[in-house]
């Protein structure tokens, strides 16, 4: 049985809606997303309240996501409001009017829980085992320590980009004076933290703030991929940019390359959190997560009907198993063809001389070489690996899926259009480029022993000496067809390994 679900997130400067489809085969997938700035917490910080034009701006855009929601026919909506409804005085008023207006059924959720969720949705998506997590909104900031993928410190700040910048009131140039007024409110709260001192672990970020920051060092540095999830940036990178922004007014913040001009006025703000956590934290890098509290809510939602825990073991077999269920893939086949080019790799892995971060690529590009087939069946592998490039595939860096992508475009016999492909250009290197060919040798070949689809190889027994590699076929079957298949690799295996191929 499908399914769709809405989530929503009020927040305090934006509210998002996102709706996921959950497939009769339990794949899932993003259909839909919207983002409005709502800034509900304008003027919270000197009353307490939220404004009447605020609630009604509020109201107006849930009104816009109800619609929307009947319209792509939602089967269930998951909505949750955070920091501004939170703490403000008349915050039950709010949601009694949002139901009463709009029938969504917005529940008010703690700091903690929020921060909660936020982790849900990071460490299901980011491969960190234990890093100082962020999640910085319009009216608070949670920050939550992981180790060994476990929560063991959370905690709410009572300040976020929004409610900060009217504190201080530095939405257009901030002075030498603001800056440090706001430097010194920040520090003093987060120095009540023992937990968070000279941690010198990786720092990951979620929220407009987060990825605002991913944006512009991407425009910084002419960055070829738009993708925002799991980017990286170092320290000082993050220092320079930093620096640079203080020094900016709001009419050259708006014009300021990657920035979103809505978000020009708090960006100082938001970014002074961040600096902050990182000088006193000692993070030496950012990773920025386009994941988060609507990723976690839909998780635990997902997770929970499929009666798994709410921390996935393996992230990126995890997603490369929803790929592959999304795109109508053959599963036999393609976890044997998987389990084949494994057991080759770890044989002749003195020859190929690949690493223990290969056999992983090597698995997601045997998994996955058949995807494109949803599109067109000739020419496939092309399609193959386009997919797989824009894939929402976790547990990879970005060089890492580019990689990924061209193995399995090149699983049918290597292609110089690759090569000769800007994109991919920009992240590999030459070491790179004969990875994906070793790799993509080695999904050639166990196809091969694949070619009816009939598992009629049922395992391999490969070795090799000083001057051939030899191939034992375990098979009641003659396989004929699978062993001409296999002998029109020969000549590339030569070419990668030096080595004759002999098959028994």
């Amino acid at each position: 049985m499908t399914e769709r679900v809405a989530i929503i997130d009020l927040g305090s400067n934006s509210a998002r809606l996102i709706v996921m489809h959950i497939y009769h085969n339990g794949a899932y997938n993003l259909v839909y997303n919207q983002k409005e700035t709502v800034r509900l917490s304008e003027g919270l910080a000197e009353t307490g309240v939220l404004a009447r034009d605020s609630m009604w701006r509020a109201i107006g855009t849930l009104k816009i996501f109800a619609h929307m929601c009947q319209l792509v026919k939602v089967d269930k909506i998951l909505a949750v409001a955070t920091a501004a409804v939170r703490i403000a005085k008349n915050g039950s008023e709010f949601i009694n009017l949002a139901q009463q207006h709009t029938g969504i059924p917005l529940q008010v959720i703690s700091g903690e829980a929020e921060a909660h969720l936020g982790f849900t949705g990071i460490i299901n998506t980011i491969d960190v085992d234990s890093a100082l997590l962020f999640d910085l909104g319009g009216g608070s900031t949670e920050i939550t320590l992981v180790k060994d993928r476990q929560p063991v410190e959370v905690f709410s700040l009572p300040f976020g980009a929004v409610n900060l910048t009217e504190k201080i009131g530095c939405q257009d140039k901030v002075s030498e004076i603001q800056l440090a007024a706001m430097r010194g409110h920040i520090i003093t709260r987060l120095e009540r933290l023992p937990w968070l001192k000279r941690l010198g672990l990786p720092i990951v970020g979620v929220g407009g703030t987060a990825r605002n920051i991913a944006k512009m060092d991407q425009k910084r540095k002419n960055y070829p991929f738009p993708k925002v999830h799991n980017y990286r940036l170092g320290a000082m990178a993050f220092d320079e940019l930093w620096r640079t922004l203080t020094k900016t007014n709001l009419t050259q913040r708006r014009k300021f390359p990657g920035l979103s001009t809505e978000r020009a006025d708090i960006i100082i703000a938001g970014t002074t959190i961040v600096k902050s956590l990182i000088d006193l934290s000692l993070s030496t890098n950012i990773i920025i997560s386009g994941c988060g509290v609507r990723e976690g809510m839909f998780l635990n939602y997902y997770l929970a009907k499929q009666q798994h825990s709410e921390i996935i073991p393996d992230i990126l077999m995890h997603s490369t198993h929803n790929m592959l269920l999304f795109y109508k893939g053959n599963e036999t086949h393609a976890y044997h063809v998987a389990k084949l080019a494994e057991t080759m790799f770890d044989s002749w892995q003195p020859v190929l001389r690949l690493d223990s971060r290969d056999r992983k690529l090597l698995r997601v590009a045997a998994l996955l070489h058949d995807i494109g087939i949803t599109i067109n069946y000739y020419d496939h592998a092309r399609h193959s690996a386009y997919l797989v490039e824009n894939a929402r595939l976790f547990g990879l860096t970005h060089r890492e899926q580019m990689l990924a992508a061209v193995v399995v475009g090149w699983h049918n016999g290597p292609s110089a259009k690759y090569i000769r492909n800007k994109l991919y250009n920009e992240f590999l290197d030459q070491h790179d480029w004969q990875t994906a060919r070793k790799l993509a040798l080695l999904v050639a070949l166990a196809e091969s022993l694949e070619t009816t689809q009939l598992g009629l190889v049922h395992d391999v027994i490969p070795s090799f000496s000083y001057s051939q590699a030899h191939l034992r076929l375990l098979t009641a079957d003659p396989v004929t067809i699978e062993r001409q298949a296999i002998d029109q690799h020969r000549k590339w295996f030569k070419k990668e390994t030096g080595l004759e191929l002999t098959i028994s």
